[in-house]
């Protein structure tokens, strides 16, 4: 006899990041210019409250895209996520809004523009931009 097991697919809803990515990009900020000081990584973790494997992995993240460092330093501050967020929803807005294009050509024109190494280009992800982000 079999037992059988109950298994209910997770969705992206039920995943919990701990930090948005605009406190990310605040909190990584801070950790740049504690190390610029001479701070250790170790001591930079306690200031800013965040596990020193985390600050780790944002660091390779970072070091590993396939980019110009200039534009990942960019895209990873406060000012260019702002940027960032107000290009992608003005795209939905006259792709997909006003225009007779779809999500599906959003999504190529961040892959063809490289944005996708910054932000989600799945149908998924941008699917959801206009429900969640757009005004009423």
């Amino acid at each position: 006899m079999r037992t059988v097991i109950q298994y209910k697919p997770r969705s992206n809803e039920d995943r919990h990041q701990r930090w948005e990515r605009i406190e990310r990009a605040d909190l990584f900020a801070q950790y740049r210019d504690r190390k610029a000081q001479d701070i250790s990584q170790r001591q930079a973790a306690k200031v800013l409250d965040v596990p020193r494997s985390t600050l780790q992995a944002w660091r390779a993240y970072q070091e590993n895209l396939d980019e110009c460092p200039a534009v990942v330093a960019f895209f990873h501050r406060v000012p260019g996520l702002a940027f960032l967020h107000r290009l992608v929803l003005a795209l939905h807005l006259v792709c997909t809004e006003v225009g007779a294009c779809g999500i599906r050509l959003v999504c190529l024109f961040l892959r063809i523009t490289g944005l996708n190494r910054f932000i989600g280009a799945s149908y998924g992800t941008q699917g959801s931009v206009l429900k969640v982000e757009m005004p009423a």
